[in-house]
């Protein structure tokens, strides 16, 4: 039997459209220069804005006075999805299109006279990547792509990152929803691509320095910990490694894909456990800046021979497989292939996004061999504007023919980083480990009679890691009548002309579909032998806020004087309200209180819904008096 590695899966799908070609880079001219105010804020400001098509407009400042020429830049024109094939400018917004990588937007900014270069532009929700062109002579700059001075994004040290060298930065501003967007993709963006309002519940991001496996120093990893990371907790935390597609470095997945601020998200949305994320630059192989920097086969050693013990040693994270996953966009994608197929026991999860894994059909066979009756889970996806997911779909075939689960999707994106984000939120949220190890219902098992409308309340136990939702949703199965239910907070009601011989309550956590929890309830005949209820409150009359005390009675109908009592519970009901009470020995003292009453007579209503032995009987047994 395979070992539960729990894997979930939620039904959020997005379309699948169309193909894309990409063209050349496009400018634009900038608007005309606003009015410079006393207060200038560097970086990106997001503002609400009514005359926006998006409902919010990004205006960027960077200050360089020596500049004689700045352009913004970013995957910032927008493709539609009924076309993918046509480029609009931000302006041009409207529902159906997405900002998309492939086409670099330029537009140039505006210098006023104390050097702060702006401009301002409509975006859509979401992380969206940018950064800056500068032309100055003073540092020898012409075309210079730097990321945004001002912004607060870690980076490594120096120039030691790949695209600080390559000249290909990348930095992100984060737009809010609005409304008038009309896009539950965009609002989903907005919810777990923007950073947590309150930093206190925000991760930390840092770069430590470290030695490849070929010797080379001068390197950094990525490191993400979640937020209140306790390096002594007894349970070790869950960790993602992601590798970044050709070109790219160790920056990727902390900046243009967001990893830290959608986990950062979902871990207060409590729908994944806390968890670290380890990012690596893999270019590494000499000290070219193309395509042979970057060595599949060195990658994926230096990842399992070289990382996974330097990061196991150096914080608390899980060193069993299914505390693993790895992840990669494009060449990194690619190289997950690599690395299942060289080190097919190391990782529980595979994500590869717009990046698909080489395997032969041998590949696979001695993928199954090694893993065996353990989970495997494998992710595939791409962005709706780099083509169809055929290929996808034939390898996750492959994976589900061996007996492991595997999952396709498509997001409104093309080849970049936000493509990456948005499919990394899905694997995070849908299919990595959901922290519910287990859900319980009590009262296990109930036996009622039918007949009777009948009220049970039940409770749920959730075993789950910290910081975790531990929410459920109720259901009843099996039920005849439509007036049995159950509420959200678990209070089953049977109706009297409910049928079923048995009902099973259900409770599935909210984070966890594969984990739930059921109790099982019996409904009985009613008995025949009939009985005796004698209930009297003394004194009868009371003033008006007080409390009667009503004694009640249950005896078998015998002519002996001591007949056998009762089991089972009585429903009283007075004033408007009713309770039910259990009987013990028979018997049962209730208080029945007058507050909000009016003066005047009330009837008091005992009902005894039978059991397997014992009729149903009910009556107004006394008549008391509020003064």
């Amino acid at each position: 039997m395979r070992k539960a590695i729990g894997r979930r899966q939620l039904a959020r799908a997005v379309a699948v459209l169309a193909v894309v070609s990409l063209g050349a880079s496009a400018v634009v001219s900038a608007p005309a220069a606003a009015a410079t105010t006393a207060a200038v804020v560097e970086g990106a400001t997001v503002t609400a804005d009514n005359a926006s098509p998006t409902g919010y407009t990004a205006t960027f400042v960077y200050r360089n006075p020596n500049a004689t020429q700045v352009r913004l830049a970013g995957d910032l024109t927008l493709l539609d999805v009924g076309t993918g094939t046509t480029r609009y400018q931000p302006e041009a917004w409207q529902s159906g299109r997405y900002h998309s990588g492939g086409t670099e937007f330029l537009r140039d900014m505006t210098r006023d006279p104390a050097g702060y270069w702006s401009v301002s532009v409509p975006l859509h929700a979401g992380s969206l990547s940018y950064w800056y062109r500068v032309w100055d002579p003073t540092q020898g700059w012409v075309n210079k792509r730097i990321w945004d001075p001002a912004s607060t994004n870690p980076r490594p040290p120096g120039e030691s990152s790949f695209r600080v060298r390559n000249n290909d930065v990348l930095d992100a501003v984060y737009v809010p929803y609005a409304d008038k967007q009309n896009d539950p993709v965009l609002k989903a963006r907005s919810e777990y691509e923007l950073p947590m309002a309150d930093p206190a519940r925000r991760g930390t991001v840092r770069y430590i320095p470290y030695t490849t496996i070929l010797g080379d120093s001068g390197h950094y990893l990525g490191v993400y910990l979640p937020p209140n990371y306790d390096p002594n907790r007894a349970q070790p935390y869950k960790v993602a490694y992601l590798a970044h597609g050709i070109f790219g470095d160790e920056t990727d997945f902390m900046v243009p894909a967001n990893a830290p601020n959608i986990l950062d998200n979902m871990t207060a949305k409590g729908e994944i456990e806390p968890t670290v994320v380890v990012t690596m630059g893999n270019h590494f192989t000499g000290t070219s800046l193309g395509f042979a920097s970057y060595n599949q086969t060195n990658a994926a050693n230096n990842l399992v021979q070289t990382i996974l013990p330097l990061v196991e040693s150096t914080y608390n994270v899980s060193t069993e497989r299914e505390g693993r996953a790895y992840g990669g966009f494009s060449y990194g994608g690619m190289t997950g292939g690599v690395v299942i197929r060289n080190y097919p026991t190391t990782f529980a999860f595979y994500g590869h996004f717009s990046g698909n894994p080489s395997l032969t059909t041998q590949d696979y066979d001695t993928i199954a061999g090694a893993v065996g009756d353990d989970d495997l889970f494998v992710f595939l996806g791409n962005g709706v504007f780099e083509g169809n997911l055929n290929a996808q779909n034939g390898i996750a075939n492959n994976f589900r023919a061996r007996g492991y689960d595997a999952h396709t999707t498509q997001v409104p994106g093309a080849h970049d980083g936000m493509t990456a984000g948005q499919l990394f939120t899905i694997f995070a949220r849908d299919f990595l480990w959901s922290g519910v190890d287990a859900v319980s219902v009590t009262p296990a098992t109930q036996t009622l009679t039918k007949g009777w409308n009948w009220v049970r309340q039940f409770d749920a136990k959730v075993s789950t890691n910290v910081g975790v939702s531990p929410a459920v949703t109720w259901s009843v199965t099996g039920a005849t009548s439509a007036g049995t239910t159950i509420s959200a907070d678990g209070r089953l009601s049977v109706a009297a002309d409910e049928t079923a011989s048995a009902l099973t309550v259900v409770a599935t956590s909210v984070v966890d579909s594969t984990k739930a929890g059921s109790a099982r309830v019996t409904l009985a005949n009613p008995g025949a032998a009939r009985v005796v209820v004698k209930a009297k409150a003394a004194p009868a009359s009371i003033v008006r806020g007080g409390t009667f005390t009503l004694d009640v009675d249950l005896r078998a109908q015998t002519q002996h004087k001591k007949a056998p009592t009762v089991t089972g519970e009585v429903a009283v009901t007075f004033g408007g309200s009713t309770q039910v009470v259990p009987l013990t020995d028979g018997g049962a003292v209730v208080s029945l209180p007058t507050a909000g009453l009016s003066a005047g007579g009330y009837p008091v209503h005992v009902a005894y819904s039978g059991d397997s032995t014992y009729a149903p009987t009910a009556a107004v047994h006394q008549q008391l008096r509020v003064r």
